[in-house]
């Protein structure tokens, strides 16, 4: 993580993000079960779910000190990817959103089954 990352109030997860923890899970399941599964996630950090697109995947979610997108892709009908992005509140970030993030692919990934990280990054 470089210094400027750690006074970042957003971070965003992708497949080519050079920091590891940060790289997009994806998950060998139905779009359904991951779903549900950010859904309960969400239920865990007491967010309140303000938006969700089906169609697109997306689900914006407000909790005390942070925002968040959590885009829910199917690759395949089997392989599914979850990117989030989250943007805090504190006053000195301290990279919050990082350890955000961090905590809820963790909470996720004991839900359903992992697949990998970053699977299709390209360089």
């Amino acid at each position: 993580m470089t210094f400027k990352d750690y006074f970042s109030k957003t971070f965003e997860t992708s497949d080519n993000h050079h920091i590891p923890s940060l790289k997009t899970h994806y998950y060998r399941c139905r779009k359904d079960d991951v779903s549900n599964a950010v859904f309960k996630v969400l239920k865990d950090f007491k967010a309140i779910v303000r938006d969700y697109n089906e169609e697109r995947g997306e689900i914006v979610c407000d909790a005390a000190d942070f925002s968040g997108i959590i885009t829910i892709t199917a690759v395949t009908f089997t392989e599914i990817a979850c990117d989030i992005k989250v943007l805090t509140y504190n006053f000195l970030p301290t990279a919050k959103g990082k350890k955000v993030i961090e905590k809820f692919y963790s909470d996720l990934d004991k839900l359903v089954p992992l697949k990998g990280l970053g699977l299709h990054a390209s360089f």
